[in-house]
């Protein structure tokens, strides 16, 4: 396994006038479950091949382990990758299929039947070893492609590519815990790109957030979601994502940092009071419920203000076209450039 250093890496197409993936550093644990989450053409993909050896740098080194690997093809990087459709050999055996990278490294038989045992077993998949990968669901046709990265003994680094576009929704939990308990139990050092940001913060240890080819933010599942470092992070992540407002907007009005442009604030940070007595007031346009509390209707209240619409998690205890008044019991400061200023406010 290995630890990676990106420092100030960066890749532009030949060209193009812009940088594909701008200057970016970043450092990733030995061992660690890392995500890179972002919307289409956000530069996952891109860095997910500089990773791999795919791409060259245009500029900036990658280091695995304190070695710098820029310049060296993936093979000679040891590193695995598994794409969004799983690519086996269709007229192999499951067995044949996750011994085939070893063989091709020319290991001893007794190691790569050792390995392979170890890894379809870890996978849960020993029932199919006989069996062709042609007659596999594609569910167990990307465990089989999961288990070709991960069978080398060797192996510093599996990325995996957006791994569960082609798997039927029901079956992508199970796929993704799978993956995770691996992970652990192996000790290996994964890097997963996906756009969906429940598979990025039920998987990862860290996450990066990243758009336009930049790099917004770094950190554990539970920073992301609590302190978005930037605008885009805390619309972006959550669901509905943070809201935000002109501080000019609040009726009841604080005393903020000088740049305060803005404060967000998530759903569920918020609640609803009578419309003289709130910080912001508007009028209930939805409800959707989500569930219930103590026997009691709660989802996602929509509100409209004079400036959108805002969100507001709670009871269900309003009607359509009321007016009401939203009361922010924690919200964040961000400056006219969308980045975070305050750490909290109560």
């Amino acid at each position: 396994m290995a630890s990676i250093q990106l420092d100030g890496l960066s890749f532009r197409y030949p060209g193009v006038a812009e940088d594909t993936l701008a200057p970016l550093s970043m450092s990733i644990d030995d061992g660690a479950a890392f995500a890179l989450l972002g919307a289409s053409g956000a530069g996952k993909t891109t860095l997910l091949n500089l990773l791999s050896g795919l791409l060259a740098p245009t500029s900036g080194r990658i280091f695995f382990d304190a070695q710098d690997v820029s310049a060296l093809a993936g093979r000679q990087r040891n590193v695995a990758q598994v794409f969004q459709f799983p690519v086996l050999y269709e007229s192999m055996s499951v067995a044949e299929n996750l011994a085939f990278p070893l063989r091709a490294r020319k290991f001893e038989s007794v190691v790569i039947q050792r390995r392979v045992e170890r890894i379809a077993a870890d996978l849960e998949i020993t029932q199919q070893l006989p069996l062709r990968a042609a007659q596999l669901s594609l569910f167990q046709k990307q465990l089989v492609a999961i288990g070709r990265a991960l069978v080398r003994p060797d192996v510093a680094v599996v990325l995996l590519d957006e791994p569960l576009t082609a798997v039927e929704p029901r079956m992508k939990w199970q796929l993704r815990q799978t993956l995770r308990r691996i992970q652990e139990e192996l000790g290996v050092t994964m890097v997963y790109v996906t756009h969906d940001q429940t598979e990025a913060l039920t998987f990862a240890d860290q996450v990066a957030v990243m758009a336009d080819g930049g790099l917004l933010q770094i950190g554990t599942p539970d920073q992301i979601y609590k302190t978005p470092s930037h605008e885009f992070v805390g619309y972006f992540i959550g669901s509905p994502g943070m809201n935000f407002v002109e501080v000019e907007q609040l009726t009841q009005p604080r005393e903020f940092l000088a740049e305060t442009r803005r404060v967000g604030f998530r759903p569920e940070w918020a609640m609803l009071c009578a419309h003289q007595d709130g910080q912001l007031r508007g009028v209930v346009r939805s409800l959707q419920l989500t569930g219930t509390e103590h026997g009691a209707a709660m989802g996602v209240i929509r509100i409209g203000i004079a400036a959108g619409e805002i969100a507001v998690r709670g009871p269900l205890n309003v009607n359509v076209g009321q007016s009401v008044g939203v009361l922010l019991k924690h919200y964040l400061c961000y400056s006219e450039r969308g980045r975070l200023l305050a750490p909290s406010h109560e």
